[in-house]
């Protein structure tokens, strides 16, 4: 009996059960490494601002240019005036930062905003009427953008030439009313001349 029971507590696992245990081992590894391999992406991703601070920017100054009815470079700047003419926008590199500098009337400064900030490097050009903005953001990552040169007329100068053009025709009505008044008196005077004498004008 108690051979018995001695020999039944030496069994141990089986082939079997080990080589499950083994390969239930090796893919909860595998899952754990995974989850952490992801986990830690996700973590660098949050971490780089670059992607969300360069898409921000490109969205403020995209806004900008659609609310513009001009568009020009000067030297270490990009103009754009308002179809409005609320205010005019300088968006300005300075060293490694990108401003949006406001002014009302073209020359009162109304502050400003930081568009971006750390830039490794940036250059402007312009061909063919297309502005091309290249920057190198702090991790080294290449941004291109492209704006083309504008040249509308703001609601301002479109009131202006509105009124102008009601003014010339205006100034051209009178003008004819006058001279078709002026054409019907030379008429007149014409009929006056030309009238024939009646019998008792004769007769005298």
């Amino acid at each position: 009996m108690k051979k018995s029971i001695i020999g039944k507590n030496k069994q141990g696992f089986t082939l079997l059960e080990l080589t499950v245990s083994l390969f239930l081992l090796v893919i909860l590894t595998l899952l754990l490494m995974l989850i952490l391999q992801t986990t830690i992406n996700t973590s660098k991703r949050f971490l780089d601002y670059s992607n969300y601070e360069y898409a921000l920017a490109h969205r403020k100054i995209l806004e900008t240019y659609n609310k513009s009815a001009k568009v020009t470079q000067e030297k270490h700047y990009i103009l754009m005036e308002s179809k409005d003419d609320s205010e005019d926008v300088r968006i300005n590199f300075i060293d490694n930062r990108i401003y949006i500098d406001k002014y009302k009337n073209s020359h009162n400064f109304a502050g400003f905003i930081l568009l971006l900030k750390n830039l490794k490097e940036y250059n402007l050009s312009e061909e063919n009427d297309i502005i091309h903005i290249s920057l190198v953001d702090k991790n080294s990552h290449k941004r291109d953008m492209y704006l083309r040169v504008k040249n509308e007329k703001t609601d301002k100068e479109k009131a202006q030439e509105e009124k102008e053009k009601k003014e010339k025709e205006k100034k051209d009505k009178d003008d004819k009313a006058k001279e078709e008044k002026e054409k019907q008196g030379k008429d007149k005077a014409e009929i006056e001349k030309i009238k024939p004498i009646s019998h008792g004008e004769e007769g005298s």
